[in-house]
């Protein structure tokens, strides 16, 4: 099977797996529509960044099953799973009402609830529960997956530190977010990247991928290092994203500009402002909700600080680090090789917006 079809392949195992257990979730009419949204949230299209470095790591370093197996597939939407299950916390914490352009899991319990006085806050709660579904059901899927048992308990094992690590990465978040950018360090928001997104979007699926591969633990170690930067990067790359799309239609989406977030890129500004602008950048986010006009200044600041061009080089500076970790790596030449390929793959794929 081609590289190019793996994403149809998860849609159609996504579909399946919801089917099965419709059975098993058949409480009745209360609980019917709350789990098809749950079915139509997390089959909602996105780029699948994790089940498809799972299944392009675990192929890499010489795991036996085909694409196709039912089993690999499996294990590879457990990490959607889980994806959908941050996803639908991390909406809740922002108070975001979009997600992929349709609304957040809270939002659509609210607005089946229709003008009820109590909507909001059934909304959120069931969208807090409904949340924990799903991280049980990542772990459950992963823990049925017909691999050894010896790999497999490993690979649940990390699967559980990781998401650990999310949990913190989303603290420090949270605490970050109330804070005044003058008193927010580079190393903050870096450990914030890193524990919040990096290790469960790239270290996980290349880390579980390798241990059901039956790889050593050396090269599991060393594919954790390459990621390291590699997901820096990416979140990098996507604050720039963001910034970029402000200048056109999407400018009232919610991003983690309009929503005040302490990005690297703001960091990178207010460093490199004198002392009128960064007061002018600490009204904007002082704000409790952010205007078009404060966006707008936002915008006008970053772009005076050259903080976009320093941000563009940094990732430059870190996909070369990924790079040079993964030649000096324990993964042989042709591992090597295909792990490359993956990422550059990725890398396509995330540009695309697929």
């Amino acid at each position: 099977m081609e590289r190019e079809r793996l994403p149809l392949l998860l849609e159609q195992e996504m579909q399946g797996f919801f089917h099965r257990q419709k059975e098993r979730y058949d409480f009745g009419d209360l609980f019917e529509p709350i789990f098809f949204d749950m079915c139509e949230f997390v089959g909602r299209k996105g780029k699948r960044i994790r089940p498809l470095l799972f299944l392009l790591t675990y192929r890499a370093l010489g795991g036996a099953k085909g694409w196709a197996d039912k089993s690999l597939v499996q294990a590879a939407l457990s990490l959607e799973l889980l994806h959908a299950f941050v996803l639908v916390h991390d909406d809740l914490i922002d108070h975001s009402e979009k997600r992929r352009g349709l609304p957040t899991f809270h939002k659509l319990v609210e607005q089946r609830q229709g003008r009820m006085s109590h909507a909001e806050r059934t909304g959120q709660g069931v969208a807090l529960v409904v949340g924990d579904l799903l991280f049980a059901l990542s772990v459950e899927t992963l823990q049925q997956s017909s691999f050894d048992v010896g790999p497999r308990q490993q690979a649940l094992g990390k699967l559980l530190s990781y998401v650990t690590d999310t949990g913190v990465g989303e603290i420090f978040d949270i605490l970050l977010g109330s804070r005044d950018i003058g008193r927010v360090t580079r190393e903050e928001i870096e450990l914030t990247y890193l524990l919040k997104t990096t290790r469960y979007t790239f270290e996980a699926p290349c880390v579980i991928g390798a241990l059901l591969a039956g790889a050593s633990p050396e090269k599991a170690e060393d594919l954790a290092k390459v990621m390291e930067p590699l997901g820096l990067a990416f979140q990098i790359q996507n604050d720039l994203l963001e910034v970029s799309h402000l200048d056109g239609k999407d400018q009232l989406l919610p991003t983690d500009l309009m929503e005040g977030k302490k990005t690297l890129l703001i960091h990178e500004a207010y460093q490199r402002l004198g002392e009128v602008d960064r007061s002018f950048l600490q009204m904007c986010f002082h704000s409790a909700a952010r205007s078009e006009a404060s966006i707008s200044k936002v915008q006008d600041l970053l772009r005076k600080s050259g903080a976009i061009q320093v941000m563009q080089e940094r990732c430059r500076v870190l996909f070369e680090q990924s790079n040079r970790l993964l030649l000096e790596s324990h993964l042989s030449q042709e591992e090597q090789a295909s792990i490359s390929e993956a990422i550059a793959w990725v890398r396509q794929t995330v540009r695309l917006g697929s």
